[in-house]
């Protein structure tokens, strides 16, 4: 009862806010994309145009800091907000220090919900790109949004895995697969079963596409749409 009461509560309020939110792009990848690269790139990009047009409105990007600012609200160390966001699954030791430990342990969802709410609100307050978390699903009924999803053949994204943190390609390769199957879930908590076009408006493969291509595309639908003049 008290999971469905959090989690029908949740939407409730998502329901009855006012859609007039944004704008906000978010970013979602395939394990091995360069999503926070991007958005950081994207967002300096922004935050040029504007200013070459003389607004002062300044783009940023959030990625760790959802993690960062989850885990000072429910008190907890950000790695413990890192594996439940991610199901990553946690040895019975770390279980057990957590029992005995006088540090307060919310559930699950809590945890949840708490990312959730902390990324409608970065999204409420406008010019921010936000990476992952299913941020896609969280703001999905904003009418100022663009949600991008970066894909690239599994190959691809194991050889650069396996290059940025030193593994041999097989392992690399597993470690993708399962992240992605890991972020997957995440999203399902919010939003069961459905298909990626229901989230997303446009998808890059970042295998054949260049960075300062993909932002240019990008930046062409945000001014087509009114998010950067």
């Amino acid at each position: 009862m008290k999971y469905m009461s959090e989690r029908s509560g949740s939407k409730k309020r998502r329901e009855e806010a006012p859609k007039l939110r944004g704008p906000v792009i978010t970013i979602s990848r395939e394990y091995g994309c360069p999503a926070k690269r991007i958005a950081r790139k994207l967002a300096d990009t922004f935050t040029e145009k504007n200013r070459r047009l003389g607004h002062d409105a300044e783009w940023k990007w959030i990625s760790k800091e959802i993690i960062d600012e989850s885990a000072r609200q429910l008190k907890l160390s950000p790695s413990v907000i890192q594996d439940i966001s991610s199901y990553r699954t946690r040895g019975f030791f770390d279980h057990l220090a957590h029992f005995f430990s006088d540090e307060y342990y919310p559930g699950d969802v809590k945890v949840k919900n708490t990312i959730a709410n902390f990324i409608y609100n970065a999204a409420s307050e406008g010019n921010v790109i936000i990476v992952g978390r299913a941020a896609e699903s969280i703001t999905k009924d904003f009418e100022k949004a663009l949600h991008i999803k970066l894909q690239a053949p599994i190959e691809w994204r194991a050889k650069q895995v396996a290059e940025a943190y030193g593994m041999t390609f097989s392992d690399a390769k597993r470690e993708a697969l399962e992240m992605d199957k890991r972020r997957l879930q995440f999203r399902n908590y919010f939003e069961k079963d459905r298909a990626d076009t229901d989230f997303f408006d446009v998808m890059f493969n970042t295998a054949t596409m260049t960075d300062e291509e993909i932002i240019e595309m990008i930046l062409i639908v945000s001014e087509t749409r009114g998010f950067v003049l």
